[in-house]
């Protein structure tokens, strides 16, 4: 599989189950860690961003949300990305 399609793959891994682990797709060394950032954060059901990184090699992705998963938001205190 290419790194896309592993990328894409960790984005529907973490929309189901938000403490996965997931190794990187870019480097196979670090697990990802994931951060949400909302629209609004007075309004945090309105959807955002999710933030998908690796803190061994700093490779990301961004995912888009209007309709946000279940466990939106849900991992923000207990991981900080750069």
């Amino acid at each position: 599989m290419d790194e896309r399609n592993k990328w894409l793959n960790a984005v529907e891994k973490f929309r189901i189950d938000i403490n996965t682990s997931i190794k990187c797709p870019h480097c196979d060394k670090g697990y990802l860690i994931t951060k949400d950032v909302a629209f609004d954060d007075n309004e945090i059901d309105k959807g955002g961003e999710r933030f998908i990184e690796c803190p061994a090699c700093g490779k990301f992705e961004v995912v888009l949300y209007r309709i946000h998963p279940e466990n939106w938001y849900s991992k923000n205190n207990a991981n900080d990305l750069s």
